[in-house]
């Protein structure tokens, strides 16, 4: 085993090797894509300003990207708080909708016991397995 486990052991370590390697090249191209963004950003919103300025006196101009500014965040304010409650109302169904599914099994466990109580081992196992999976975590994106 000791050749096979070299073997082994060198494989994953130069995949881990060209892993970290990428990984650190990504970071470094994001790094510039970012300042240049920023920049970007920078020279824009001085063309606008020396623009306006032109137009109006350089008082209104930084006042005028001030409020359109302001209004912005306020819109994506308001848009987040939005978010939120439909997210939160999301969540309060989807608890209630477990609520309810363990309810209804229990109701029909408790209607097949009184009835058939031979069924008592098939219907404990339906029952944990109904609460096991209702318990795992949701991956998919409701909207």
């Amino acid at each position: 085993m000791g050749p096979l486990t070299a073997a082994l052991s060198a494989l994953l370590a130069a995949d881990i090797g060209a892993t970290a390697a990428r990984v650190k090249r990504n970071a470094v191209l994001w790094g510039v894509i970012g300042l240049l963004l920023v920049t970007a950003y920078v020279f824009g919103l001085a063309a606008t300003f020396l623009y306006l300025s032109a137009l109006y006196s350089p008082v209104a101009a930084s006042a005028a990207i001030a409020i359109a500014f302001f209004v912005t965040a306020l819109v994506l304010f308001g848009i987040m708080a939005m978010l939120q409650g439909r997210d939160r109302r999301l969540v309060e169904e989807r608890r209630r909708r477990r609520q309810m599914q363990t309810n209804l099994t229990l109701l029909a466990a408790a209607g097949i016991l009184r009835k058939q109580p031979l069924l008592a081992v098939a219907t404990a196992l339906a029952i944990g397995a109904l609460v096991g999976t209702g318990k795992r975590r949701e991956r998919r994106r409701d909207d």
